[in-house]
């Protein structure tokens, strides 16, 4: 069964619950950022793009007439950031225990070749002889460059330093790739 469509409160897009963000109104005007859409209340949806939040930022009584009260939106953009970035945590640690990502040179090589990658990772700081190598073998796979460095990119699946990382298809590797394109979004 899919899911019901939401519409945007600034673009007035329609899209799925899982390619925007709810926000909702707390009692004294404060919004929150319902990232997985769990809180009570009166939400009102937005697309997780910088643009559209600095909107909200800068009019915060389009929000106020969706919430149907007086809301201040206040760092938006940096909440729905932190948000997603606790979302990205999530899902490169499931990835790595449910073995949806492949690290290492050899491994990355392979999951390119045999159509197994959904996306490829690239550390900022990888090379760029490994970012010209691998995105020739990527060819149809999307390729993200991430704004970690090899260290932390290693240190989010449990492993050491890591200039690349594979994406491979299925569910949690689908969670992932949304989360990793919002957060391209959110630049």
């Amino acid at each position: 069964m899919a899911s019901p469509l939401r519409t945007c409160v600034v673009s007035r897009r329609e899209a799925g619950p899982d390619e925007l963000v709810r926000l909702v109104l707390g009692p004294d005007g404060e919004v929150f950022v319902d990232y997985r859409s769990k809180l009570g209340g009166r939400g009102a949806w937005v697309t997780a793009r910088r643009k559209e939040l600095e909107i909200l930022q800068k009019k915060p009584r389009i929000l106020g007439r969706a919430l149907k009260g007086q809301a201040n939106p206040g760092n938006l953009l940096e909440r729905v950031r932190a948000a997603n970035f606790q979302a990205l945590d999530y899902g490169l640690s499931l990835a790595a225990r449910s073995g949806a990502v492949a690290g290492g040179k050899e491994r990355v090589r392979a999951a390119l070749s045999h159509g197994e990658a959904l996306m490829l990772l690239l550390a900022e700081d990888a090379s760029e002889r490994l970012k010209t190598d691998l995105r020739g073998r990527a060819r149809e796979t999307p390729v993200l460059e991430v704004p970690m460095d090899r260290d932390t990119l290693g240190a989010k699946v449990g492993k050491g330093p890591r200039a690349a990382l594979v994406i491979k298809r299925g569910k949690v590797g689908a969670y992932l790739v949304r989360e990793l394109r919002r957060m391209d979004d959110l630049r």
